[in-house]
């Protein structure tokens, strides 16, 4: 499977889960990864019940597991890498401030 469709997967499974404003984007001439999948969670224990899952999707469906991950103990911004995918998950506040989009979208 391509990286891209890979996001989408992993996109459309955070958007079923119910994250909000859930978005892919191309990182060009990415050294390290080549797409971002972000998306919005309510709140603290929301976030961490869809990471927890996700995960776990991530594992049974892909025989994938995550490279690292930071921000999981406070978790208003999750970070996942997955190689050349990294997986952002916000609380709605931290995603308005830092507004990643505005500097990865083309």
């Amino acid at each position: 499977m391509d990286i891209l469709n890979l996001a989408r997967y992993f996109a459309d499974f955070l958007y079923k889960y119910g994250a909000k404003n859930t978005d892919i984007l191309e990182v060009k001439n990415g050294n390290v990864f080549s797409y971002m999948v972000v998306c919005t969670a309510d709140n603290k224990n929301f976030a961490l019940s869809m990471l927890i899952d996700f995960l776990d999707y991530v594992k049974q469906e892909f025989g994938m597991v995550n490279l690292g991950m930071e921000g999981y103990k406070k978790a208003d911004w999750i970070i996942v890498d997955f190689d050349k995918i990294f997986v952002h998950i916000f609380q709605p506040k931290t995603r308005e401030k830092f507004n990643i989009e505005r500097l990865w979208k083309n």
